[in-house]
This record gives C-alpha cells, sequence and structure tokens, in this order.
C-alpha cells in the first residue's frame, strides 16, 4: 500500500470512527469513500460498525477502531503475542492497515519504568534492540525480530502515566 493512500485511508477511518446516528453514518461513509477514491485513485468500500471502521482497497484492506471516552478496544486479530505490553492499560485505539498493527493506549507507569521494562521484556523474548533515543518527557525504541519490527514510542501524558504507541510489522514495509 503507498504511504500517502495509506495515511489518507487511516485519516479518514479516524474520522468515520466517532459517532453518528444510523443514516449520518451511511451518508458521511458514502461522502469519505468517493473523498478517499477521488484522492488516492483506488476504488475503496468502507464499513463501520460500532466503534470500528474497515475499509476495503484493491491495495489492502484496514481496519480501525477507536474507545469511546475513557474506553478501551481490543487488540487487532493477530496481534503478536511476543511483544511486551503493559499489564495495567487501556487501549484507546487500534489498527491493522495491511499487516502492519498499531495500537496506541493509556499507562499510569511513569515513561522511565515503563521503557525499561519494555527493554527487558523484550529482550527476554529474543528481540534485538535497534535503536533506543530519549528526548525531553518521551522515548522511542525499536527491536527487530525474525525479519520483523517493533516500534514503541513513549510520551508522559498530561493527565499522569504514559501514552504509549505500539507499531509491528515486517521490516521495511
Amino acid at each position: 500500500m503507498k504511504t500517502g493512500s495509506g495515511f489518507a485511508l487511516a485519516l479518514a477511518a479516524l474520522a468515520l470512527a466517532t459517532g453518528c446516528q444510523k443514516a449520518q453514518e451511511k451518508a458521511q461513509e458514502t461522502a469519505m469513500e468517493a473523498a478517499i477514491e477521488q484522492a488516492t485513485g483506488n476504488k475503496v468500500d468502507i464499513e463501520k460498525d460500532g466503534n470500528a471502521v474497515s475499509i476495503r482497497t484493491n491495495e489492502g484492506d484496514i481496519k480501525i477502531a477507536s474507545a469511546a471516552e475513557g474506553g478501551t478496544v481490543a487488540l487487532p486479530d493477530g496481534f503478536p503475542g511476543d511483544l511486551h505490553l503493559p499489564a495495567q492499560r487501556r487501549i484507546e485505539s487500534a489498527m491493522d492497515m495491511a499487516g502492519m498493527q498499531m495500537v496506541n493506549m493509556q499507562t499510569d507507569m511513569a515513561v522511565a519504568a515503563l521503557s525499561q521494562e519494555i527493554e527487558q521484556a523484550m529482550q527476554a523474548r529474543g528481540w534485538k534492540r535497534e535503536m533506543a533515543m530519549q528526548a525531553g518527557d518521551g522515548s522511542t525504541l525499536v527491536y527487530s525480530k525474525d525479519a520483523r519490527q517493533a516500534v514503541y514510542q513513549l510520551a508522559k501524558s498530561d493527565g499522569g502515566g504514559t501514552q504509549l504507541a505500539v507499531r509491528t510489522g515486517h521490516e521495511g514495509g
């Protein structure tokens, strides 16, 4: 999937993920499909089911779920079990885009403590750290294993704790 196309589709799906009435949903889906098709040149089919949106294209499928305020969503189907996630977490959104999966979550852990926990757990599970970068109130950790990559982005939350984004997929993809 082309990066620009994927980004446009992901943004459209996030816009659809917010709640609205049934008649408005169908009109919004139709308008969004037309806009994406015009912007990307790809035929798309958008379906909304509660807090989940599926976009089907000839280049692949995108599935996005976003939680209502204070809620949580499930991990994407097939999310790798060998990735470390904090035990206490609230998954705010999850995306599966043609083999690349991403989850965004909130945890009460401090950035430094969570970063250390991730480092220890990932290495214990056979992942090799490729990069560790810290800037201000956040950090980025990149790991690889068996032609797969996992990227962790941590940022201090305004309300305390940590916002954590985890992206995984095949290296180079």
